[in-house]
């Protein structure tokens, strides 16, 4: 492969930047920049260790830091160097031009990632993992992130595959010896098939949360003209973000706003109260704060305390799909007790917000998912894993009457379908597709 260059840090005026080469010629175009008075050429240099020293770009120097990384134990599996120089935006282009200049080419988007996936250092599933971990926006997402850049999930998914081929092999060399392999092979192909359906049955059951993980929670919250929203929404988050008055009708559209919550982030809507209402602005507000609640995945539905539900509010609450997840919030609970179920909450001295926000997150987390294990936060993942949970629920039901050949065809579907994963499969589009949503010199 040809060597490629760019600049791996943010472009604008900083303390460093960083211009990462990798190829065959990164070692010999460094040398013939930079130089150290700890070596007489930097062709020797040690790998992995830093050097401080000047680089020559003709027109003008700079005194920075410059690392080898020698192949094939590097980022890409191969030559590698990167230059640390100061963060100046006219000084670092013209260290990457004078790169470019002694041979090297422009990389393009997540191909230094692309070429350690393409040479064998990481699976497919771990680059999505670096990419997700260049974008996590919460504590949980970093950490799924991390595993799934880490390979956990590539070798979960490579110990199916391989028990699959295992089976495959024996199933194949049946169909020569079929009198004394046939019943013996099948007989353990079902049992391989049943074992393999509920490994990944599980894994598939945790894409669910891994969505949340990955995206958050959306929270609307919802109920009459001046029942608390704006209030609620301020004491989440700590700070007057929502104008508040006795008037009703104040807020006339959605705020969106994000919190926090063990690890989760919390997207919380703060609608305009629901009302009938003549003022043609305030009734856009109404429809869209219904719409809002409709696309959420948890809605809050926010009443006053000492008196039951009005009509008005079970017709509201009527709108919903019946699916839908509704927590009842009863505001003022500082003014006088109040029995019924739902979470008691002052907005203004801010009681029971902890509740409230433990309650969200505890309705989407399943217990019964190791949330330190392999949790699938991606959904091109699960789509696969779906895939192949019915190639081998196929194979497995088909065992009792079809020919081999046709439970080596659901097996190979499987096979391939986690291949897809792992990468061991995917087709050059599903590659491209995926490293192109890397930023430039990852």
């Amino acid at each position: 492969m040809n060597t490629i260059a760019t600049i791996s840090t943010p472009v604008g005026k900083g303390a460093i930047a960083i211009v990462r080469m990798s190829g065959d010629k990164a070692l010999e175009i460094a040398s013939s920049i930079f130089s150290t008075k700890k070596l007489d050429s930097f062709l020797n240099a040690q790998p992995n260790y830093m050097y401080y020293g000047n680089v020559d770009l003709g027109t003008f120097k700079d005194n920075i830091l410059a690392v080898y990384f020698k192949a094939p134990n590097s980022y890409t599996g191969e030559d590698v160097v990167e230059f640390q120089c100061h963060g100046g935006i006219r000084l670092v282009n013209e260290l990457l031009s004078v790169c470019l200049k002694k041979g090297c080419s422009i990389a393009d988007k997540g191909e230094f990632t692309k070429r350690a996936f393409l040479n064998g250092k990481i699976a497919l599933s771990d680059a999505e993992g670096i990419v997700d971990m260049i974008n996590g926006e919460s504590i949980a997402s970093l950490n799924a992130s991390y595993r799934l850049s880490n390979g956990d999930l590539a070798k979960t998914i490579g110990d199916i595959q391989q028990q699959l081929l295992d089976c495959i092999a024996e199933l194949e060399a049946s169909l020569d010896y079929p009198e004394e392999m046939e019943e013996e092979s099948r007989s353990n192909c079902q049992s391989v098939c049943r074992k393999l359906f509920d490994e990944l049955k599980k894994l598939h059951d945790t894409s669910k949360l891994g969505g949340y993980i990955k995206q958050g929670i959306n929270v609307a919250i919802i109920g009459q003209a001046n029942v608390g929203k704006s209030s609620l929404l301020n004491a989440l988050l700590g700070r007057q973000r929502a104008i508040v008055t006795d008037i009703a009708g104040t807020t006339r559209d959605s705020l969106e706003e994000v919190i926090e919550v063990k690890g989760i982030l919390l997207r919380l809507i703060d609608t305009a109260g629901i009302r009938d209402t003549s003022d043609v602005v305030e009734a856009i507000g109404v429809e869209r704060s219904i719409d809002a609640a409709k696309g959420s995945d948890i809605i809050l539905f926010l009443t006053e305390v000492g008196r039951e539900l009005n009509d008005y509010e079970k017709e509201l609450i009527s709108k919903f799909d019946k699916n839908k997840k509704i927590l009842l919030v009863i505001n003022k609970s500082d003014v006088k007790e109040d029995k019924r179920d739902g979470v008691h909450i002052s907005a203004k001295l801010g009681i029971g917000l902890d509740e409230l926000k433990n309650k969200i997150i505890d309705t989407f987390i399943d217990k019964s998912i190791d949330t330190g294990g392999d949790i699938i936060t991606n959904q091109r993942h699960a789509q696969a894993i779906d895939r192949a949970i019915d190639s081998i629920r196929n194979a497995y039901y088909n065992l009792e009457n079809l020919p081999t050949e046709c439970i080596l065809i659901d097996l190979r579907d499987a096979y391939t379908a986690l291949g897809e994963i792992t990468g061991t499969t995917a087709t050059e589009d599903i590659v491209d597709r995926i490293f192109s949503k890397f930023c430039l010199g990852k």
